[in-house]
């Protein structure tokens, strides 16, 4: 547990700035509030799943690798500084502090890092680091990122250590795991060795913040302010999800690699499409409904890796197969 992130003199200037925010915050009426709230929607986890899957399914199969390397390697780091640093919510650390009521239900259990920010500057950052030689679109996407991460300021969900480190992730990978995949790609068999170790890495992490670590063990009136247990339950299961696509991301790569380019645009339209409504299904309605209520961790593990497994392996091979008749 990282105390000092919860310092009283560390916080009380981000408070300060949080709650210049809420005072104009609280003088306009929610219209503002749903714009920003339809903005920090970018980086829940669906909507990035979504946008890369379309690339590499529809686009680019090497980009996609990329883009869904990007996102699981970010569900790995962020989850794991969450559990170990276990930060309270802004309102938590100040009474004064009064977040948007729409936000609220959608910002639950420990504060930082920032999840959307750090989600979206991984893969956001990715599709800008993509498309670096269309400068006018990659500055887009670098203000959508940013603004994205002020949304979660504006709501009051996040303090801005959370979103600056949230980000920093982010920008880390982009950077960071290019390289890796561009060395993977030299040799396919490298994909297997590289899958091997971030198995047992994501594994030895699994045990340390289930079994080795502490957390804090507040009450008020009785109750936890937030359920150690119940984070543990949340972060298994998005390890376990952001395992399913890596893993069948990478096998996919080694066993049965496919070319969106050589698909024409009708085929790659429909797969993206059905892909799109597939994953919807999945993840914003069944994945998210069984994840905040708490379903079965024996029966959710496996069904979230073999979501991860669908989306990235047993989907785009079963096109394949398609596109053979």
């Amino acid at each position: 547990m990282i105390d000092f992130l919860s310092n009283t003199n560390w916080i009380s200037p981000q408070i300060d700035c949080l709650l210049f925010l809420q005072n104009i915050r609280l003088a306009h009426s929610d219209i503002i509030d749903k714009f920003f709230l339809s903005i920090t929607i970018v980086g829940e986890f669906w909507l990035p799943t979504l946008i890369c899957a379309i690339v590499y399914w529809c686009i680019d199969f090497r980009a996609g690798v990329y883009l869904f390397t990007l996102e699981s390697f970010n569900v790995f780091i962020t989850h794991f500084f969450k559990m170990i640093a276990c930060v309270y919510r802004p309102w938590i650390l100040d009474s004064r502090m009064n977040p948007s009521e729409l936000a609220v239900p959608f910002a639950t259990g420990y504060s930082f890092p920032s999840g959307h920010s750090a989600m979206s500057s991984s893969v956001l950052g990715g599709c800008a680091y993509l498309l670096r030689k269309r400068k006018i679109t990659c500055l887009l996407i670098i203000g959508l990122i940013l603004l994205i991460g002020f949304s979660r300021l504006w709501l009051g969900v996040h303090t801005p250590q959370d979103v600056v480190c949230g980000l920093t992730i982010g920008l880390i990978l982009v950077f960071a795991l290019n390289p890796l995949i561009n060395w993977a790609e030299k040799d396919n068999k490298r994909y297997l060795y590289l899958l091997g170790i971030i198995n047992v890495l994501v594994i030895v992490a699994l045990i340390y913040i289930t079994y080795f670590n502490t957390y804090r063990m507040d009450y008020v009136s009785g109750e936890l302010l937030v359920s150690p247990q119940r984070q543990k339950y949340s972060t298994i299961i998005a390890y376990m999800y952001a395992l399913g696509l890596i893993n069948g991301c990478f096998l996919c790569r080694r066993f049965s690699p496919f070319n969106p380019k050589d698909e024409s645009v009708k085929y790659r339209a429909v797969k993206g499409i059905i892909g799109t409504v597939l994953i919807i299904i999945l993840l914003k309605f069944g994945l998210t409904y069984m994840i905040m209520n708490t379903i079965c961790l024996k029966l959710m593990m496996p069904l979230v890796f073999v979501t991860g497994l669908i989306i990235t392996f047993i989907y785009p091979v079963i096109f394949k197969k398609l596109s053979k008749f």
